[in-house]
């Protein structure tokens, strides 16, 4: 599979059909955008996601979004045509950890990841594209210091990704929604609170066949809708963690034809 970009415009299992082992709240929030919107299991025994898709489709990723599975946790992911296991991920861990000679030895704890600093947790699971009818996910997370798992959104289906790469100079933005106010006194305060990456992705070379896809996919979904951003996919560390996330187009889509069989598009892209 091509290391490019991918993005995952069409999530499928926002119309699939689901069933949770069990449901403090309901597994069909996990299709829902929203930040409080999330399934949460009733307890730490071990869990399993079922969905059935609404029609035959094509997937090559499953990602775990905005989880609160603790470091320890593990997912295993099979994908399923009529009911028969195509593909088996195997157990897998759902952290990304910081490997020697970056893990600081005396600072660092051992098996220490990337994953418990950063302000939103995922978990991409990336396959060859397999023709499915569904797929089962499940979690065993008993050190989970919260007493239950949690997940905000599940993702699945065929991703794009462009022949080219985005341009350099590619620049990710961490955007705080807080305020500085200074007192009378002089003392410095500060309101508000809420953080959310914004990314603008250059695409200097497009192919006809790649423009094609951009403008079919995004245009038809339009600006309202999720898409998944994974810039290094399956490069691991901090690098692919960071630059992976959920989002929607921050301004109207639009591409220029610069010259023979050549097309150019910037994608701005705000967190959700």
């Amino acid at each position: 599979m091509s290391a490019n970009m991918r993005l995952i415009i069409d999530n499928v299992h926002d119309s699939a059909t689901l069933t949770a082992t069990s449901e403090a709240l309901p597994v069909d929030y996990t299709q829902r955008s929203g930040r409080s919107y999330v399934w949460r299991s009733s307890d730490l025994s071990g869990q399993v996601i079922t969905a059935q898709l609404d029609s035959t489709s094509y997937i090559d990723a499953v990602v775990l979004y905005r989880h609160n599975l603790y470091t320890t946790a593990t997912a295993r992911v099979e994908l399923l045509y009529n009911g028969d296991v195509v593909y088996d991920s195997g157990t897998l861990r759902t952290s990304e950890l910081i490997p020697p000679p970056r893990l600081r030895i005396g600072i660092d704890s051992w098996g220490a990841t990337y994953d418990e600093n950063m302000p939103v947790l995922m978990k991409p699971i990336w396959v060859n594209p397999t023709r499915i009818t569904g797929y089962r996910i499940t979690l065993s997370d008993p050190d989970n210091p919260d007493g239950y798992m949690q997940i905000g959104r599940i993702i699945s289906g065929i991703s794009f990704s462009p022949e080219y790469n985005p341009a350099y100079g590619l620049q990710l933005e961490w955007q705080e929604s807080v305020e500085h106010r200074r007192t009378e006194a002089g003392s410095l305060r500060s309101i508000g609170g809420g953080l959310a990456r914004r990314l603008a992705l250059d695409l200097n070379f497009l192919s006809d066949a790649d423009r094609t896809k951009l403008t079919t996919e995004l245009v038809k979904r339009g600006k309202g809708s999720d898409v998944f951003i994974s810039v290094y996919p399956e490069q691991g560390g901090i690098k692919e963690v960071e630059h992976s996330f959920l989002a929607r187009r921050d301004d109207n889509y639009s591409h220029t034809h610069n010259f023979y069989a050549n097309w150019q598009s910037s994608l701005p892209f705000v967190e959700v």
